[in-house]
């Protein structure tokens, strides 16, 4: 079960991308198509779950999971 701190100051996102293995490329991109997150997991994964305090509510981001790409608006 995940948890989220009422206290927090960071943006979180969480999501669900099927079985991926090893090594495959996470970026995260904000709406200019800057890096907000860069990562390539050492073990197969099936969640992605990245904090940073660069996710801001009310703007578009842009994840790309391996060759897979999906955009959404932080709440």
């Amino acid at each position: 079960m995940a948890q989220t701190f009422s206290s927090s100051e960071q943006g979180v996102i969480a999501l669900r991308v099927g079985n991926c293995a090893a090594d495959t490329a996470i970026t995260l991109t904000n709406e200019n198509g800057n890096t907000v997150v860069s990562y390539s997991p050492a073990l197969d994964f099936a969640v992605v779950i990245l904090s940073s305090p660069d996710i801001v509510k009310g703007q578009t981001y842009t994840i790309t999971v391996g060759s897979a790409t999906g955009s959404f608006e932080a709440n």
